[in-house]
């Protein structure tokens, strides 16, 4: 899979997490005190992130809220919070976000029942970073120029707020499930998998957010796939099925196996048609491209009732798929990994959608 297209997930799992209501406190609560002292996240007001700006041009940002900021003269007084999800340095990402801010306060200044006077909100500018390495953005200030020092001087200035999941350690993820989210992304380790996503979904759960990690699960998946979908596949022990485990529940179990399943006979069918076109090339047969496409399903939809049901059943499925290739079989039989409950329902109705029974 393109690396911008494992961004792309990544992003689009923080941003379900973000929106929701429960994980503003937890985002605040990893970030300096001194930045977040005088909030209350117990009053919180959504903001829309997509904005147009001059010319027509479209400006969307990831995340933004109001968040209460009272003071004893202001009770009801509120300030900007805005969180941008990088899982790749940007090199002007304080440019990024001074624009970002700036089309906020354009639009709160435009409601005039809210803020009168032209007093607009402070902001609290946020950088969620998950990618490899360490990175600091640079000040909108370092991205100038530095001569004529005196305009240099008078040059503005945009701070902002780095949360680095590289810093996060294990017991922060265990405090706070956002945080153990923040670490299993940056994840790039096998090994650690089973351990993160427990931790993940096990605060989850503890905190009731059941529909969001079904949310997460359902993104996650796709993401860890397609990190870590070479890894040699070593039946029950691979790091990756403990960790696509410890997502399953019964309200999203037909959607995780519809999503090994699928992801299964894709690459099966990738690797096959590329090995049996190889094969062919060489013997001069064009069954060669055929069986060598087969082979490659067999092997997937083996992996797929290995995480299922177990290294037995898997065993047991691949004596009964033996020399198959007929492309509507083998598709039936993964249709079976998302519908069948037992792994003896599997064989049964294996046997007979190979035996050229109806599914």
């Amino acid at each position: 899979m393109p690396a911008d297209t494992g961004r792309m997930n990544e992003d689009a799992i923080l941003r379900a997490a973000l929106a929701e209501l429960a994980a503003v406190p937890l985002l605040l609560a990893l970030l300096p005190a001194d930045a977040v002292a005088g909030l209350d996240p117990a009053h919180l007001r959504p903001l829309a992130a997509d904005h147009v700006g001059r010319g027509g041009r479209a400006r969307r940002g990831d995340i933004a809220w109001l968040v209460g900021a009272p003071s004893p003269g202001e009770p009801d007084a509120e300030a900007l919070l805005a969180v941008e999800c990088q899982s790749s340095p940007h090199p002007r990402m304080a440019l990024r976000m001074m624009v970002y801010a700036g089309l906020l306060w354009q639009a709160l200044a435009a409601s005039r029942l809210e803020y009168r006077g032209n007093r607009l909100p402070p902001a609290l500018l946020v950088v969620v970073y998950t990618g490899p390495g360490r990175w600091r953005p640079k000040t909108l200030r370092g991205l100038l120029r530095e001569t004529p020092p005196g305009l240099y001087a008078r040059g503005p200035e945009c701070g902002l707020e780095l949360l680095d999941a590289g810093t996060l350690t294990a017991d922060d993820g265990r405090a706070n499930w956002l945080a153990a989210l923040l670490r299993l992304l940056r994840c790039r380790e096998a090994e650690r998998l089973p351990d993160l996503s427990r931790t993940l979904f096990d605060g989850l759960r503890r905190a009731g957010l059941d529909d969001l990690a079904q949310r997460l699960a359902d993104l996650t998946m796709r993401m860890l796939l397609a990190r870590f979908r070479r890894e040699p596949a070593t039946g029950q022990g691979s790091y990756l099925d403990q960790a696509l485990r410890y997502m399953e529940e019964p309200t999203m179990l037909e959607r995780a196996i519809t999503e090994w399943r699928d992801a299964a006979l894709a690459e099966g069918k990738s690797l096959g048609r590329s090995e049996g076109m190889r094969e062919g090339m060489r013997e001069g047969r064009a069954e060669g491209v055929r069986e060598g496409r087969a082979e490659g399903v067999r092997a997937m939809l083996r992996r797929a009732a290995v995480r299922r049901f177990g290294g037995a059943t898997g065993d047991a499925l691949a004596a009964l798929l033996g020399d198959v290739a007929d492309d509507h079989r083998l598709d039936a039989v993964g249709d079976l990994l998302a519908d069948c409950g037992s792994a003896d329902e599997l064989l049964r109705r294996s046997r007979g959608v190979l035996n050229g029974a109806v599914p």
